[in-house]
């Protein structure tokens, strides 16, 4: 059913460019041609994959399902691609990985600088993310590898494998310059006082703050929708975050601190989760050997 890899390839295009026209113009090719190759795939999967719009389309409930298939697919052709590579070169080929932000900064800058000097010519694509979104991609088989966030035990895709090794604890944490973490008891008022840092759509720091509002009937204000900024925003910043504290003495400068409170502290297990097919490549796994080691290291 899923015979032409450039058909998927060119389905995709048109979810992403949300018109057929846009989709074609990205593609190089005629808008008749795009057409026709959306019906062949229509006709391939027995329906409608797109609903036409006056400005667009949009997926249908099938499309959506071959989309994340299609993505799935196309992210193992590439392993296959990748793997074949690595078996002539033994040090070539490309890996997507997400990463919370503590493990961004800390484990990834010391793990990647540690591979290359294995593997130069391995390309890391790495995005912060929250646990969440990062299961998500490589659900989709659009990375590789997410390390960091709360390991729940979560049920996982067939194609993927956990690893918990980390003991970790999240808590409060601020500037170190910041008026609370020399100012004595805090009170909870004074934690819904200050303006917030979301870092990556995190949904703990979502449940900690409407916690905090039950608890005070105060409703503290999201400051910064960080994204995939650096941790390194809250240098001389009024807000607070939710964020592990293992990591927090290995920033460069050890510019954040942990408050002295208990609202908001969470233990739980952490690591990462792999794909199956990433680890049938020999560099792969020697970069998710030295996550592992680097990790632990900076856990000590």
């Amino acid at each position: 059913m899923f015979e032409k890899r450039s058909d998927l390839v060119r389905f995709l295009a048109v979810v992403e460019a949300g018109r057929i026209a846009t989709a074609a113009d990205g593609l190089a090719i005629t808008q008749p041609a795009l057409t026709r190759v959306i019906a062949r795939l229509e006709r391939q999967f027995g329906g409608r994959l797109f609903e036409r719009l006056p400005h667009g389309v949009r997926l249908t409930a099938l499309g959506v399902t071959v989309k994340t298939l299609a993505r799935r697919i196309l992210r193992e052709i590439e392993a296959a691609e990748e793997a074949l590579d690595a078996a002539r070169s033994g040090r070539t080929g490309r890996f997507r990985i997400t990463a919370s932000p503590t493990w961004a900064e800390t484990v990834l800058a010391e793990a990647l600088a540690r591979f290359h000097q294995d593997c130069p010519r391995i390309e890391i694509r790495l995005e912060t993310t929250n646990r969440a979104e990062g299961l998500r991609l490589l659900g989709d088989g659009e990375s590789d590898l997410h390390c960091g966030g709360i390991d729940a035990g979560e049920l996982l895709h067939e194609s993927l494998r956990r690893e918990r090794f980390l003991d970790e604890t999240a808590g409060v944490v601020a500037w170190q310059g910041h008026p609370l973490i020399a100012g004595g008891t805090i009170a909870d008022e004074d934690l819904a006082r200050c303006p917030w840092v979301d870092f990556c759509r995190d949904p703990s720091l979502a449940g900690l703050l409407d916690r905090l509002h039950q608890a005070t009937n105060i409703r503290a204000m999201i400051g910064l929708q960080a994204g995939g900024a650096s941790l390194s925003v809250m240098k001389g910043s009024p807000c607070l975050a939710l964020l592990p504290f293992s990591f927090l003495e290995r920033l460069p400068g050890q510019f954040l601190r942990p408050l002295p409170v208990e609202f908001g502290l969470c233990r739980y297990r952490s690591g990462y989760v792999v794909r199956r097919s990433a680890e049938e490549l020999p560099p792969f796994r020697r970069f998710a050997q030295i996550v592992r080691e680097t990790a632990l290291e900076r856990s000590g």
